[in-house]
């Protein structure tokens, strides 16, 4: 599995900080390390954060009247997991919270991490007499990577930004009458809103008392993270006006048509790959079984940050429905395979569960090159697939066949051209032209 990703969620009108609160909760699914809110209250600005999932960092919730606040679930890419490190990141001024990376805040000087670069680059432009709008184009036009960025002001205003490239999701809507910023509209809905549309690359979206206007300030080709449709995003989202969901079900039907096997049932990994499990089991003709039992109390081990604790979680992640499995061709389908912790441990509880033959089936690409734009796997010795042909890929997760999607496939079955796909071709969508070893060092640092 993977790890990273973050979640933004910002409100300004009624019940502000308990609506940010409820959207983070609802955005865990793309970061479990911390997770924190910053308001303004009595003219100051306010953050309160911790460690771990919200409820754990967070208790309870919020105990104020404020009408506006950002907040922040993380899974780092950056830095350490720590509480000094934990979004928003806040001074007297300015709030900060983003989902991605910033792949050349290095080159500005000594900054613990990417957001400590974004808070203190906007602060300093702020000093030298720079509007607000200005010193978010000036970092626009500076910044290389992937951000979906909120800055809250201590006035109370919400600044909404999503990268001149597309790489993440964001989205504006509304709960009542109170304005939303989401990195997924499912949980504007869920929390009974309207979403509104999503932020547009290279936009933003100023969020005022009583007003709301916005500013294109860049333009380039988009190129949006194909691993929001594939497994980051939840399955009822929607980016850029395609279903999450049906995006998923689609890979599953062209992994059976491109990539088929004869088997007697159908195993998704639970949960993201469910609905290509489904597309594959529905073209192929072949019984999906729910034959994995993912324990309520797991976390993502790709967002784990040490493969120690990866290795803790996936020795108690997953039941197996043995009756289900005994003396059947099992072919067990899964988004992706990144480091192959979870795939090697899966296989082999379905061996001791009786499974005559285990084929894998992958609904994307091969992951063979790092990621700079906000996933982590930064370090190519920790991919599977680095250097491999798929029968050396099987061989060492001792499964009996493994199919993948092509890119060309991958493409077709999400119905998007503008995508990134960096992670599966080393081709980076980036503005820079940075060596693929010196980002690799400069991650490690």
């Amino acid at each position: 599995m993977i790890k990273e990703h973050c979640g933004v969620f910002g409100v300004k009108g009624e019940n502000a900080v308990r609506y940010v609160y409820e959207g983070l909760k609802l955005l865990q699914h793309r970061g479990q390390e911390s997770a924190g809110i910053s308001f303004v209250e009595n003219g100051r600005l306010k953050t309160v954060k911790g460690l771990g999932l919200v409820e754990e960092a967070l208790g309870e919730g919020i105990d104020s009247n404020s009408n506006v606040g950002i907040g922040h679930v993380r899974y780092s890419t950056t830095g350490k997991t720590t509480l000094e490190e934990a979004q928003p990141l806040s001074n007297e001024v300015l709030a900060v919270a983003f989902n991605g990376t910033i792949t050349n805040y290095f080159e500005f000087g000594n900054f613990s991490t990417d957001t400590e670069f974004i808070l203190k680059f906007l602060n300093k432009d702020l000093e030298d007499g720079k509007s607000l709008v200005q010193t978010i184009k000036h970092f626009v036009d500076v910044a290389d990577g992937a951000y979906s960025l909120l800055v809250l002001t201590r006035s109370g205003e919400i600044y909404s930004v999503r990268d001149p490239k597309g790489f993440r999701p964001l989205v504006l809507g509304r709960i009542g009458k109170s304005v939303v910023v989401s990195s997924e509209d499912s949980p504007i809905r869920q929390l009974g809103g309207k979403v509104i549309r999503d932020v547009y690359p290279g936009e933003v979206v100023v969020i005022k008392e009583g007003e709301v206007y916005s500013e294109v300030l860049a333009r380039s080709e988009v190129s949006t993270c194909a691993f929001e449709y594939i497994y980051f995003s939840r399955a009822d989202s929607v980016i850029d006006g395609i279903s999450v969901y049906k995006a998923r079900e689609r890979l599953g039907e062209v992994l059976f048509e491109r990539h088929p096997v004869d088997a007697d049932i159908v195993v998704p990994v639970p949960d993201s790959s469910r609905p290509i499990a489904i597309g594959f089991s529905r073209r192929g003709g072949i019984p999906l079984e729910e034959a994995l039992v993912r324990t309520l109390a797991s976390k993502r081990s790709f967002i784990m940050p040490t493969n120690e604790k990866r290795n803790e979680v996936l020795e108690e992640k997953f039941g197996v429905v043995e009756e289900v499995i005994n003396g059947k061709r099992v072919v067990l389908i899964d988004d992706s395979i990144v480091r192959g912790n979870t795939m090697k441990r899966l296989i082999s509880l379905l061996r001791n569960a009786g499974a005559k033959e285990v084929h894998l089936r992958i609904g994307s690409p091969p992951i063979r090159y790092p990621c700079y734009m906000g996933i982590d796997f930064p370090r190519r010795s920790e991919l599977v697939a680095y250097g491999k042909t798929e029968e050396d890929i099987a061989r060492e997760l001792e499964a009996d066949s493994l199919g993948y999607l092509t890119v060309e496939e991958m493409i077709e079955a999400i119905g998007k051209n503008a995508l990134c796909t960096a992670c599966f071709t080393g081709k980076y969508p980036l503005k820079g032209k940075y060596q693929m070893e010196r980002l690799e060092i400069a991650f490690r640092r």
